[in-house]
């Protein structure tokens, strides 16, 4: 594939091409293109805990076609999902807000591919008024609307409602009418019992929505199942549109820039770039 190189260490290293994480391609085309050989190509495994709440983040992970629940998990065992990321969003924020610790769990619901890079790049990189800054604020942005939304979502709509819009935001990362996912899966990121789950799931098979086998959902009329969500499918979906094309805006200054004299280059006001240097281990 000619978007993966192999860097000096022999891992699967990325060129800006065929990059399809928004975060990173936005990331790579604001003259960060010095951070490739940081960055590795990955498989993730469904179910796989890239982060245990309360531990130290040593890597980011920029998903491509692989899907990343956060979860909260209370004393008593109980989960709820807080935010789902995929090729639009990065995995270990808080690194960028200046935190170290993780309070949530990370864990692979769609098996694919992602990129890492080590948390200490990441911090050596973001520094006051860089474009790179400048981008992940404005994630942090849309991700905490994602969050408090999802919040909102879990304390007033239905499980039916709650399953739709979990079934319809999976599709749309991985592009396919069958989602693999079980019951179990399900009852965990909504925060509720199996037993609720397969009333609601057996309640839209019996409607024509979408079929169930074991570990697989298939989604057969899409149409309808988009009228069984509530209003957070569409508040979301514009979040994420909206940073999407920050993004793009972003990308075309910047090639517009590059294509100017250095002299002439426009600074962010206040930037100060840091003496680049290999970043701590």
């Amino acid at each position: 594939m000619n978007s993966i190189l192999r860097n000096q260490s022999g891992a699967a290293a990325v060129k800006e091409s065929g990059v399809r994480n928004v975060v990173l391609h936005g990331l790579l085309a604001a003259e960060y293109k010095h951070i490739v050989p940081n960055l590795e190509r990955v498989t993730l495994k469904a179910g796989q805990q890239l982060y245990r709440a309360e531990q130290k983040i040593e890597a980011v992970y920029f998903p491509e076609d692989a899907v990343i629940a956060m979860i909260d998990k209370t004393k008593d065992g109980r989960t709820v999902e807080v935010g789902i990321i995929g090729r639009e969003g990065m995995v270990g924020i808080n690194i960028f807000l200046g935190g170290a610790i993780t309070a949530d769990q990370a864990i692979v619901q769609i098996a694919g591919r992602a990129t890492r890079m080590r948390a200490s790049v990441l911090r050596t990189e973001t520094y006051f008024g860089s474009p790179l800054q400048q981008l992940l604020l404005e994630y942090a942005r849309t991700f905490l609307a994602v969050i408090s939304q999802s919040v909102a979502c879990s304390q007033h709509h239905s499980i039916e409602q709650r399953l739709s819009r979990l079934l319809l935001s999976l599709r749309d990362y991985t592009q396919a009418r069958e989602i693999p996912l079980d019951q179990a899966s399900i009852a965990a990121l909504l925060g509720v019992r199996r037993a609720g789950v397969s009333v609601a799931a057996s309640r839209l098979q019996e409607q024509g929505v979408l079929t169930y086998r074991r570990g697989v959902i298939r989604v057969v009329d899409g149409r309808s199942l988009e009228k069984k969500t509530c209003e957070c499918r569409q508040f979301i979906k514009a979040q994420y549109a909206q940073f999407q094309r920050s993004v793009a805006a972003r990308s075309t200054r910047s090639s517009r820039d590059r294509a100017l004299p250095v002299w002439k280059r426009k600074t962010p006001s206040g930037a100060r770039r840091p003496r680049r240097g290999r970043a701590n281990p």
